[in-house]
């Protein structure tokens, strides 16, 4: 099942109140974004960044949350118990489901080094992971939208955090790179 199935079948189109909300809370931060900006207190890169993981964060929300039926309250809070049901019945859709809850926010991890304007260390990303996949499950808990699960917790920190690691090699690579090019550009200019 790819990922437009999983998101069709759980998800109702948004209504129109859902989409003046979230779009007016877009660009309220734009706006906040562009003057900081425009105030020199951050860079442009980084208003950009900061816009494009608030967007991608209303999405997940809105798929995993907001746009799904109402359903009786649900938990699990077996650590581990997907992985467990994986191996013991060879369930390759319990692995799909692991792997996609590991890769939902690691474009979160991925824009953090971009928003902060330098590194940020995997703990952090972690931390930030934890937070937001622990107010999704939790809005899934209170709003009866879901399965509030531990080890969805602990897949999507994972993937925030493997994510920011990613990012964070990027980002030495190129600074890297540019660091060569300029002691080239100074050592033939001498």
């Amino acid at each position: 099942m790819g990922i437009y199935q999983i998101i069709a079948i759980h998800s109702r189109p948004w209504s129109q109140r859902e989409i003046v909300f979230f779009g007016s809370v877009i660009m309220a931060v734009a706006l906040l974004l562009l003057a900081a900006a425009g105030m020199r207190r951050i860079k442009k890169s980084q208003a950009v960044s900061v816009l494009a993981a608030l967007v991608y964060i209303v999405l997940v929300f809105g798929s995993t949350v907001f746009t799904r039926g109402v359903t009786d309250r649900q938990f699990e809070l077996t650590l581990f118990w997907s992985w467990r049901e994986m191996l013991a019945y060879h369930d390759r859709d319990m692995l799909q489901q692991i792997l996609l809850n590991c890769v939902m926010l690691a474009p979160v991890g991925m824009l953090l080094p971009a928003a902060a304007g330098r590194r940020v260390r995997p703990a952090a990303a972690l931390a930030v992971g934890m937070l937001l996949s622990g107010m999704i499950e939790a809005s899934q808990f209170i709003f009866r939208r879901g399965l509030f699960e531990l080890d969805d917790i602990i897949h999507n920190s994972l993937g925030c955090m493997i994510g920011c690691m990613a990012a964070n090699a990027a980002l030495h690579f190129f600074l890297q790179r540019k660091s060569q090019r300029a002691g080239a550009v100074k050592a033939a200019a001498a």
